[in-house]
């Protein structure tokens, strides 16, 4: 039985640079965001800004995306990255898959991503900020006694052959030290929400870039009552977060 790896993000976390990495690893086979459909078009639970959904295909259900998720793995190691609220309903209940998979949850400070969401989206709900379906599935695990690593983004980007290369150690795949550099370009996992990807599109590597914001949790009330929501989660994350050895 091949790995079949998951990435939990929440938007703006630094996700498609990780993302890019198990790309580039060259071993696994990557999927992108499969659920989002099922959040935004089967479900219709918030508007998919930006988003470029095929046109009158059939509306995926919860069962029919896992169950392409475990047949792509049958064949070769595979990933996929994609947010828990996308599917959380359906899959904190799904026992069996959740031991099929390798966990990886990935966060990143919310007062920093809250603002870059924002930017990208307008009409964010509390939902989609994401840390408390993080939460609410990283405590299932722990029920079922599931591994699961959870990566800070701001330290990952300041370390990130430290932190990519305990990762890798965490998931059992091996070390790929060249998966950390690559050439720009938009990759066409991504074209469902290219508009989300550009600054991904050119980078060739994990790397540190601030961006001031017109809103943030400061000086926006309906942000700072996100902040106020979702950061009790995020600190609960952080606090189990993976440490490479050499960084303690």
């Amino acid at each position: 039985m091949h790995p079949l790896i998951a990435i939990w993000a929440h938007p703006r976390s630094r996700s498609t640079a990780l993302e890019r990495v198990m790309m580039e690893r060259g071993d696994l086979e990557v999927i992108h965001e499969p659920f989002s459909e099922l959040y935004y078009r089967s479900e219709e639970r918030a508007r998919p800004v930006g988003a470029a959904f095929s046109q009158g295909e059939p509306l995926p259900t919860y069962a029919e995306i896992r169950d392409r998720l475990i047949a792509r793995a049958a064949e070769r190691a595979a990933l996929f990255k994609d947010m828990c609220y996308h599917c959380q309903s359906h899959v904190l209940q799904d026992d069996v898959f959740l031991r099929r998979l390798r966990h990886v949850f990935l966060i990143r400070d919310p007062e920093k991503s809250i603002a870059s969401h924002y930017a990208k989206n307008p009409q964010v709900t509390r939902e989609e900020i994401g840390y408390e379906a993080q939460w609410a599935l990283f405590e299932r695990l722990r029920e079922l006694t599931v591994p699961a690593v959870v990566v800070e983004a701001e330290e990952l980007v300041a370390a990130p052959e430290r932190y990519a290369a305990a990762l890798f150690e965490a998931l059992d795949l091996p070390p790929s030290p060249d998966a950390l550099h690559w050439q720009p370009g938009h990759c066409s996992e991504w074209d469902s929400w290219k508009a989300w990807h550009v600054e991904a599109a050119g980078s060739s590597g994990i790397e540190r870039r601030e961006t001031a914001y017109a809103d943030t949790v400061h000086n926006h009330e309906t942000l700072a009552a996100y902040l106020d929501y979702h950061s009790p989660f995020f600190r609960k994350l952080y606090e189990r977060r993976l440490v490479p050895e050499a960084l303690k």
